[in-house]
């Protein structure tokens, strides 16, 4: 075979590797279009703010190399996040911001890896949420962050906690009215 018979097998290999992946990606996004984390914007006051969070990738639960394509966590890149009392805002440079309100958290943690980052032992941190899609059953995901240091994943692992103590307190005392409120 000539250099010429091998350069065109090469860019026909190639071609059908690009391809494959672009097609591959439309439906990823297709299958995640309709899962959102949250329409009502937050309100409450703000915990903790990291304005240059580098934004790993969300994956489902379980599963850290398979990414979820949520519209605004598509890409990897840095992120502002913004803790709050009543939820978490993720605004991916570049993407439209997600809110993920107080009753869609279920945690955060740390990891060592996911799909597009592997670091030091526990050098991600991880927020973990449940999807909210209409129509759809409801999807353990989580988000992945890597801080600057140590003491910003620890402030945000500590604000997330708040959040979800808070949170819980705030649908008990909704639910179950106090002496006081009767009154």
């Amino acid at each position: 075979m000539t250099t010429l018979g091998y350069t065109l097998v090469m860019v026909a290999i190639a071609a059908l590797a690009l391809g494959g992946m672009w097609f591959a990606w439309r439906a990823r996004a297709r299958r995640d279009a309709a899962v959102v984390a949250s329409a009502e914007p937050l309100a409450g006051a703000l915990i903790a703010e990291f304005p240059r969070a580098s934004y790993v990738s969300t994956t489902p639960a379980g599963a850290p190399l398979e990414r979820v394509a949520i519209p605004g966590l598509r890409y990897k890149g840095y992120a502002s996040v913004a803790v709050r009392r009543d939820g978490v805002v993720i605004a991916v440079t570049g993407e439209a911001p997600v809110t993920i309100g107080v009753a869609q958290l279920t945690g955060a943690g740390t990891a060592n890896g996911r799909v597009g980052k592997t670091v030091e032992r526990d050098g991600l941190s991880l927020l973990r949420w449940r999807t909210g899609a209409p129509g759809a059953p409801a999807r353990d995901v989580e988000s992945s962050f890597r801080f600057a240091d140590p003491a910003e994943q620890q402030r945000f692992a500590t604000a997330i906690s708040q959040v979800l103590t808070t949170g819980t307190n705030a649908q008990t005392n909704t639910t179950h009215p106090t002496i006081q409120e009767e009154a």
